[in-house]
């Protein structure tokens, strides 16, 4: 069994429209720490809503995933902490990431849609 590891490594920056990308570097950045930034700011920029969608994935998995395993008896703390670690470093890596003009999943989780950066903002309205 093999693993293809350029799902994970896939930059979608390169489907997004360049122009755009640049003008929302720093919002999608903030976007890791206050989600709701980018989609704000920048609405028709497809980069923005990724990094939207990329940030409050990641505050879904800080908040629930960190309480929902401080519940296991014993081990709880410990495995809480490795969580809050790893959450910590995708938040670190997503903001350089978006400074950079990039655009990589979270790992494991990063195939989540809730905001869909495709379809949610049309010119035509």
């Amino acid at each position: 069994m093999t693993i293809d590891h350029t799902k994970i490594t896939e930059d979608w920056a390169l489907k997004f429209d360049k122009e755009t990308n640049d003008h929302a570097r720093v919002s999608s950045a903030i976007g890791y720490l206050f989600f709701f930034v980018p989609i704000v700011m920048h609405p028709e920029s497809k980069f923005a809503r990724y990094h939207c969608n990329q940030g409050l994935i990641l505050a879904i998995m800080l908040y629930l995933g960190t309480f929902m395993i401080a519940e296991i008896p014993k081990a709880g703390a410990f495995l809480s902490m490795l969580w809050l670690l790893f959450c910590f470093v995708c938040m670190i890596r997503g903001i350089i990431l978006a400074l950079k003009g990039k655009a990589k999943r979270i790992p494991f989780f990063g195939k989540l849609v809730i905001v869909d950066f495709d379809n949610l903002y049309s010119m035509d309205m």
